[in-house]
C-alpha cells in the first residue's frame, strides 16, 4: 500500500512539472498589464527590414502607447534605479538654447524642471526603451538596434513644430520618452509638443 502511495504522488509530480513546462511566463508592463510577444512570422520580418522602416513601422504604436501610459512628473520620483517611461505634462517655456545641434528646451511644470531636447542631434534611447513592446532580442544584432533608436529619434523630430525663442514664457503640453536615474530626468526626448 505504502509503495502505492509512493508511486503515485511520483506520478502527480511529474505531470506537474510536465504542466509547468509548458506554461511561458508573460512580462508585464509598467502598468501590471501583459505585455503580447510578437508572433514568430513578425519577429523574422523585423530582422531583414532597414531602421528606417522599422521606425516607420512602430511609429504609431508608440505615439499610442505614449498617450495612453503616460505618467505624470510626480509619479517619477517614485521609480528608483534606472528606468525608461512616457510622461506627460503641462507648463511653461522656461527658455530655449538653439545655438548649437543639439538644442534645447526648459519647461517649467509644477516646481521642476525638466530639459527637453529639440534637436537636430538627439542623442539616447529613451524611445526606443520606453516602448514595452520594443525588446533587444527580437533584431538582428546591436547594430540594428541602435540605429532603430536613432531613426525614433528623427521620427520625433519630426513630428511637431520646431519650437524657437518666441516660445519662451508660453505655456506648452508635452509628452516625452524620459531615462530616470536616481529619480532625476537624465534624458528627455519629446514626441509631441503643443503650445496652449
Amino acid at each position: 500500500m505504502l509503495k502505492t502511495h509512493s508511486h503515485l504522488g511520483w506520478l502527480v509530480g511529474m505531470i506537474a512539472c510536465v504542466l509547468l513546462s509548458a506554461c511561458d511566463v508573460v512580462k508585464l508592463d509598467s502598468n501590471g498589464k501583459p505585455i503580447i510577444p510578437m508572433s514568430a512570422a513578425d519577429a523574422a520580418s523585423i530582422k531583414n527590414m532597414s531602421p528606417e522602416a522599422l521606425a516607420d513601422k512602430f511609429w504609431p504604436d508608440i505615439v499610442q502607447e505614449a498617450n495612453q501610459k503616460a505618467l505624470t512628473l510626480d509619479s517619477l520620483t517614485q521609480l528608483s534605479g534606472k528606468a525608461n517611461r512616457f510622461i506627460k505634462l503641462s507648463g511653461t517655456v522656461k527658455g530655449i538654447d538653439s545655438e548649437t545641434k543639439t538644442a534645447t528646451m526648459v519647461v517649467r511644470a509644477s516646481s521642476s524642471e525638466v530639459t527637453l531636447q529639440i534637436g537636430p542631434i538627439i542623442r539616447g534611447n529613451s524611445i526606443r526603451d520606453a516602448a514595452s513592446f520594443i525588446e533587444f532580442d527580437q533584431f538582428k544584432n546591436q547594430v540594428q538596434f541602435a540605429r532603430l533608436s536613432k531613426q525614433l529619434n528623427k521620427k520625433a523630430m519630426a513630428s511637431f513644430p520646431y519650437p524657437d525663442t518666441s516660445w519662451t514664457g508660453k505655456k506648452v503640453e508635452v509628452i516625452a520618452a524620459v531615462t530616470v536615474s536616481n529619480h532625476k530626468i537624465t534624458e528627455a526626448i519629446p514626441i509631441e509638443i503643443t503650445q496652449r
